[in-house]
């Protein structure tokens, strides 16, 4: 895809992995998930551990009816209507097919990415170094793939592909801080802080009071401070509004010269596989996840 761009997410195991799982049946995707993730036998009757509680989400949480809201390009209706416009990143163009995209009319920066699933992104930091060939090639095959017959995600079996640019975002510093509010009955309990996005790539754990919580995923922490951010209570309330009515929800926003804008809507995150450490601070966010309200109407 040239100098100029680059992909966000994914390894050729992982990318082996999904291919497999497109020909296995859901349980036993869901099972070799918790066995990677865990170490142990999937426990949908009596789930304790945070990615086992994802995976009963998944099957008895009628995540079909979000598909809108993890939808890229429709969750953005959702967003003006919640917490108003000004907080969506612009939208330069949104394409059904890769054969609509004419490059000389995309500005010098972009991000392209499909409006279903995620690890789909493609950032034009110099479109003069772009190699437009390989990029709709690789844009082609992200296109084909069935996001939901990998990951087994409900939410996402209907989405109606589309293929969406949006402004390329960076601070004066050209970096991007990504905070994920993990919200619980419409509350927000820990604020995940992902910084170092395209450099060294840390993420941190925090409390509303900005309480540093000593665990990790995937990621490792990072060895410095994390100042508070000036627009924290501005964050906590527009996360609030966005987890209205639900049970549990992921919801992402990113902070560019201290302006907020909406990333994603996020039901089952990162799909159960990435686990708090250590397993008894799993166990604890786990409890905060009331798998009887599911049952709850849903306020929207």
């Amino acid at each position: 895809m040239g100098k100029g761009s680059r992909t966000i997410g994914g390894n050729r195991v992982k990318r082996a992995l999904r291919r497999i799982c497109v020909y296995l049946p859901d349980w036993l995707v869901m099972q070799i998930d918790n066995l990677r993730t865990y170490g142990r036998i999937l426990n949908l009757k009596k789930p304790k551990f945070y990615g086992e509680k994802l995976q009963w989400i998944k099957v008895y949480g009628n995540l079909e009816r979000f598909t809108t809201l993890v939808d890229k390009y429709l969750v953005r209706d959702y967003i003006k209507c919640k917490i108003g416009e000004e907080y969506l990143t612009r939208l330069i163009a949104v394409y059904d097919e890769v054969s609509e995209i004419d490059y000389r009319y995309l500005p010098e920066k972009f991000i392209l990415k499909l409006n279903n699933g995620s690890d789909k992104n493609i950032i034009c930091k110099n479109k003069a170094l772009l190699d437009i060939d390989k990029t709709n090639k690789h844009l082609k095959k992200l296109y084909k793939e069935d996001y939901y017959k990998y990951t087994k995600e409900p939410q996402y079996k209907n989405i109606k592909k589309k293929i969406v640019c949006e402004e390329y975002l960076e601070d004066k510093d050209g970096a991007l801080i990504e905070y994920n509010l993990h919200c619980f009955s419409g509350k927000v309990k820990l604020i995940e802080v992902h910084t170092g996005r395209f450099k060294i790539y840390t993420e941190d754990y925090f409390l509303t009071d900005w309480t540093r919580v000593y665990t990790r995923g995937k990621v490792k922490n990072s060895s410095g401070e994390i100042k508070k951010p000036m627009y924290l209570e501005k964050l906590i309330e527009l996360g609030e509004k966005l987890a209205e009515g639900f049970e549990y929800i992921r919801v992402d926003f990113n902070a560019v010269d201290e302006r907020l804008y909406f990333s994603e809507l996020t039901f089952t995150p990162a799909n159960g596989t990435d686990r708090f450490r250590p397993i008894e601070k799993d166990l604890e966010i786990s409890k905060l996840i009331d798998l009887e309200r599911y049952n709850d109407p849903i306020v929207m």
